[in-house]
């Protein structure tokens, strides 16, 4: 990824050309990875950010440019999209396609960057073609080039600035400093994470100049200069991206997990392509393969061990600084950095090649087990692509959402003057791609997803307007653990009319139906059968309850304070003899929703299970209600009229 600190003769020697044969093979690697890219390409329904592309790029310019300055991506795979598919057409095919060419593109450029970064070496004639066999079947390069995403194209910018580096630092000519300028212009403008790549090319160019730190150090600067001048007009959108994105929930990052996530996302394409579970028993044997594969490399020689350690700051810092912002606005997705997988991948394809190629003077069966190695190096990664592949395009628990498929349904089904409830609201573009016949009623009502915009049972003065006088209505439910966590949409709805089946059951997107009487009367606040009005130490307020039901209880509540504590509730169920008979602790409005994420005077509720143990017969229960810090597990007390501590628990009386 970036220039080998030898001779100046060295570095400006040209590449041998390719025999007719090689090149043959090349092109044949490069068939097997167009077939793979576009098998049953336009099969699966578009998801929500492949719809999101879908909506933005049917945008005019302007609208286009406006809408992506409060995205959290630049415009320019926009761009792309846009033009291509005003020649090309809207299906899923058509609107998937750039990110196939996209991946092409990465594929001729890893093998263009593997031939200059190895050469001089051993492993140059060997590691090229290693490394584009790897590209060709990797798991997460096949998938991302089968997403109508920008993340394909990401990779391809981010291997073209390093080619166009390369070909720089060897002294071939100002044209490459300009390649490098706008390639690396390209990055930025399709990913605001690219310029954590760049950082990390800049240092890599600084650490294998040698004597040349001087030299080199304006040249990059100047390129960085010229890059920074380009993307000026567009700073102003990211920095409000920063300030004020709400795409995520506040809290702290987890490392670990943001580190597992990434790990399989790269190395297995997992979860898109493999469980994760099964991903992460892996990940073991890909860190002994990139020990392995390090180790070969830092032992062959001076050349390959700063091969090797450049290639670890490739892909090991922008890893690191995205974890570091990570860590201030917690919002993170391994997909983010796909754009580190060609260091990985050379890396590999580095230390396979060392060990195949190993001349040691050492005895006969020292040469083997190198080779032998090498294989396994090789073998790992290839094997465990076939295994997601397999899986991603035969395996219908890895199917995306199926917004066509319940589209479809829901139009065959529906009747006329019945509505459409969409929870999320900001996922109208994949329903809208679907069935632009049956506009929805948006739940919330936003563009691009808000965390703080949770539904509550204010829901029920938008909705008792806009289904006045429906027969009935359709709700259609994807990413509701998000902006419905306690399913407000839904209860408001079964308070209001009957429900009934609704025509099958979807990946990812969920359906639900129910026919009204006229009038149809939607409630607007909390209002629970029975009101209890139990103050628990000023924190929250214990509202009320409903009549048990099909196994479970629905209790409301409401935030007395700002409360700083995830806190949980605990249930007693006893017989009348007082003797218990079943025990629940879980959050009071469901787990999606903790407490410390409520406002003040918000009312929820929550639905809870009853936990009747096997054997006991229907009949008059007590549920014994406790609300506890987990920290502080004796629990609030309860505050009578006169602020006095009142006991622990409240006692309800309930019929099974």
């Amino acid at each position: 990824m970036t220039s080998l600190p030898a001779s100046p003769n060295a570095l400006g020697r040209r590449n041998p050309p390719l025999f007719p044969s090689l090149r043959l093979g090349v092109l044949a690697l490069l068939l097997v990875a167009y077939s793979l890219r576009v098998f049953d390409l336009g099969g699966q329904s578009l998801w929500y950010d492949e719809a999101v592309t879908a909506d933005v790029t049917a945008r005019g310019l302007e609208a286009l440019t406006r809408w992506t300055a409060n995205d959290i991506q630049p415009p320019l795979y926009y761009y792309f999209v846009a033009g291509w598919s005003r020649l090309a057409g809207r299906t899923e095919w058509a609107l998937r396609w750039p990110s196939v060419a996209a991946g092409m593109l990465a594929l001729a450029l890893m093998w263009s960057v593997a031939r200059r970064l190895f050469r001089g070496m051993p492993a140059r004639r060997r590691a090229p073609w290693i490394a584009l066999a790897l590209g060709t079947i990797s798991a997460p390069w096949v998938y991302f080039a089968q997403e109508a995403r920008m993340y394909a194209l990401l990779v391809a910018l981010g291997l073209a600035a390093a080619y166009a580096l390369l070909r720089a630092s060897a002294d071939e000519g100002t044209r490459w400093w300009a390649a490098f300028v706008v390639s690396a212009t390209a990055l930025l403008y399709t990913h605001y994470f690219g310029g954590f790549l760049l950082a990390a090319y800049a240092v890599a160019y600084l650490a294998a100049g040698g004597r040349a730190f001087k030299a080199r150090l304006v040249r990059i600067g100047l390129a960085l200069a010229a890059v920074f001048l380009l993307y000026l007009p567009w700073l102003p959108a990211t920095l409000d991206r920063y300030r004020t994105d709400r795409s995520y929930w506040p809290g702290e990052l987890k490392l670990g997990e943001a580190l597992r996530h990434l790990a399989v996302q790269v190395t297995t394409g997992a979860p898109e392509m493999m469980l994760e579970p099964d991903a992460a028993r892996l990940l073991p044997l890909f860190g002994l393969a990139l020990l392995a594969s390090g180790a070969a490399m830092i032992a062959a020689g001076r050349r390959e061990r700063r091969v090797a350690l450049l290639l670890a700051l490739v892909w090991t810092a922008p890893v690191a600084c995205v974890l570091l912002l990570a860590s201030q606005l917690p919002k993170f997705n391994p997909r983010y950095l796909l754009l580190v997988s060609p260091a990985y991948l050379l890396l590999l394809a580095g230390g396979s090649a060392v060990l195949l190629g190993s001349r040691s003077s050492s005895a006969g069966p020292v040469r083997l087990a190198a080779r032998v190695v090498a294989i396994a190096l090789i073998a790992l990664p290839a094997l465990v692509s076939v295994r997601a592949l397999n899986n991603w395009f035969s395996d219908p628990a890895f199917t995306k959402a199926q917004w066509r498929e319940a589209a479809t349904a829901v139009r065959s089904a529906i009747t006329p003057g019945e509505a459409v409830v969409l929870v999320s609201g900001h996922a109208s573009p994949a329903w809208d791609y679907y069935a632009p016949d049956l506009p929805p009623i948006r739940v919330p009502d936003v563009d691009v997803l808000d965390v703080a915009a949770v539904q509550d049972f204010d829901l029920g003065v938008r909705l008792g307007p806009a289904l006045a006088g429906k027969p009935g209505v359709w709700l259609v439910l994807w990413q509701d653990e998000v902006v419905d966590p306690m399913g407000i949409a839904a209860k408001l709805l079964g308070s209001a009319g009957r429900e009934s089946e609704a025509p099958g059951a979807y990946w990812h997107v969920g359906l639900r139906h129910w026919q009204f009487e006229q009038p149809v009367e939607i409630q607007a606040a909390a209002a629970p059968q029975h009101l209890e009005g139990v103050n628990f130490d000023h924190k929250v307020m214990l509202l009320g309850w409903d009549d048990p039901a099909d196994g479970s209880i629905d209790v409301y509540w409401r935030a007395l304070n700002t409360l700083p504590a995830d806190y949980q509730i605990s249930l007693i169920l006893e017989d009348a003899s007082g003797a218990e008979v079943g025990r629940w602790d879980g959050r009071p409005a469901g787990y999606d929703y903790p407490a410390s994420r409520w406002n003040v005077g918000e009312d929820v509720f929550g639905r809870y299970p009853l936990p009747l143990a096997p054997g006991y017969p229907p009949g008059a229960y007590t549920l014994s209600i406790a609300v506890y810090d987990p920290d502080r597990p004796e629990g609030l007390d309860i505050r009578d009229a006169a602020d006095n501590p009142a006991g622990k628990r409240v006692r309800l009386q309930i019929t099974l």
